[in-house]
């Protein structure tokens, strides 16, 4: 399997070549030049897995076995399902000599990151003393859009991306999107009623959509040939993507706008250019054109003939933070069950759906995260956050960040961090 640009102007790459690089040099995402396709005995086969299993069949088809030999990656997917569960940034450094990390965060999500900030930075911080090995955690006064910005700065110089060994951790690396394609493959197997029906029959899964890195492992994995709908629903102050899918309009509303779901407050769907590669038929000369329009102009319209495949692939819904707030509420009140904001978006579009009794289809809304990471989210639906004790014990931690102010040059700090960094492991 080789990987190339989603604007093809660089040479194929391995999957080694694509995990540590990130962004293309051309300033494109890397996507696999074929996507392998399943028939039915082989999805009869793997319904049969348990999720780590699932995650090596899938990394198999991605990974040449001369780069990763199977059974180490067998080893591998079983250490990772077991380890970077809670913390992967912890355990990534705990596997890789000479591996230091960077986190970069945005300064307007919400609290508990102050705790998990601190939890990564004292356990991260034991396990790499003795290596020559560092962190730094910068908490930048932006939101997600503007931290991209200095990432692809840094990573498009490739003098010094290549020095550093520059690679990214988020749904920017196709890492993560292939990873995150047997959600799906699980997802269907655990909410379909039959593998017994030829053709097998449909499950509809809702994506909660920010990056647009979930919604475009779903259509891989649908594009691999697994029967599943796509729904893709954002909130409704940052609804590019919904608002491209519906009418065809890519395009920023303003400036990003806060809200209970924040982690989705993204105007700036990256991952949009995945799936457009996708949808042209891996044109890369028209998806150079069509992004350099947007991330120029901040406003793009899609042909007639993109947005209907667009809108034919994908469904959409926005969410209010009045909607999330009814959805967790419903939730508790129904089943007992507290959803944190982000899972609220997905499950409002099962209520409206519900509620007009569109569909009888089988359903499966992704939950991304914990509520107890929002408790002000809960308090507003007069919820008594619960808060279990390994969070809690957090908050006895000493916090460690530095601040990256609006008006610092964000890419200079970062730079001026990783050149530091590189001089003390060679001191």
């Amino acid at each position: 399997m080789r990987y190339v640009s989603t604007r093809g102007e660089v040479r194929s790459v391995d999957f080694e070549g694509a995990l540590f690089s990130g962004y293309a040099l051309d300033g494109g995402l890397f996507v696999p030049q074929e996507i392998p396709t399943l028939d039915y005995n082989t999805l009869r086969t793997w319904s049969a897995f348990p999720y780590p299993e699932l995650v090596k069949e899938l990394s198999s088809l991605f990974i040449s076995s001369e780069l990763i030999p199977r059974k180490e990656l067998n080893d591998l997917t079983y250490s990772a399902f077991r380890r970077f569960r809670h913390n992967h940034v912890v355990h990534l450094a705990r596997l890789k000599d000479g591996l230091n990390v960077l986190e970069l965060w945005h300064g307007v999500t919400y609290a508990f990151k102050d705790l998990s900030l601190s939890c990564t930075g004292q356990f991260l911080q034991y396990f790499l003393k003795k290596r020559k090995q560092h962190i730094t955690i910068l908490v930048a006064d932006g939101n997600s859009d503007e931290i991209d910005e200095p990432i692809k700065e840094l990573v498009a110089d490739a003098d010094f991306a290549r020095q550093h060994n520059l690679m990214s951790l988020n749904s920017i690396n196709w890492s993560r999107i292939m990873v995150q394609i047997a959600h799906y493959f699980y997802a269907y197997f655990q909410c379909t009623p039959s593998m017994d029906m030829t053709p097998l029959p449909a499950v509809e899964i809702v994506v909660p959509t920010g990056g647009g890195g979930n919604i475009t492992a779903e259509y891989i994995a649908q594009k691999m040939g697994l029967p599943i709908r796509l729904v893709a629903v954002v909130n409704k102050n940052n609804d590019s993507m919904h608002r491209a899918i519906q009418h065809g309009d890519f395009s920023f509303s303003g400036s990003v706008k806060p809200t209970l779901a924040s982690a989705m407050d993204i105007q700036e769907p990256y991952n949009m250019e995945r799936i457009l590669w996708l949808l042209s038929d891996c044109d890369g000369s028209l998806i150079k054109t069509l992004m350099e329009q947007f991330y120029t102009s901040k406003h793009l319209t899609l042909s007639e003939e993109v947005q209907r495949k667009l809108s034919e692939a994908l469904s959409s819904c926005s969410a209010s933070d009045e909607d999330i707030v009814q959805a967790m509420r419903r939730c508790w009140e129904d089943n007992h069950y507290l959803l944190c904001p982000h899972s609220a978006v997905a499950v409002h579009y099962h209520y409206q759906q519900l509620d007009c009794h569109v569909s009888n289809r089988p359903r499966c809304c992704l939950a991304p995260a914990s509520a107890a990471k929002f408790p002000d989210a809960v308090l507003r639906v007069k919820l008594v956050p619960e808060v279990p004790p390994d969070i809690q014990a957090l908050k006895a931690m000493e916090t460690r960040s530095t601040t990256l102010r609006r008006e610092d040059d964000w890419a200079k700090t970062l730079r001026d961090r990783i050149e530091a960094i590189a001089m003390r492991r060679h001191t």
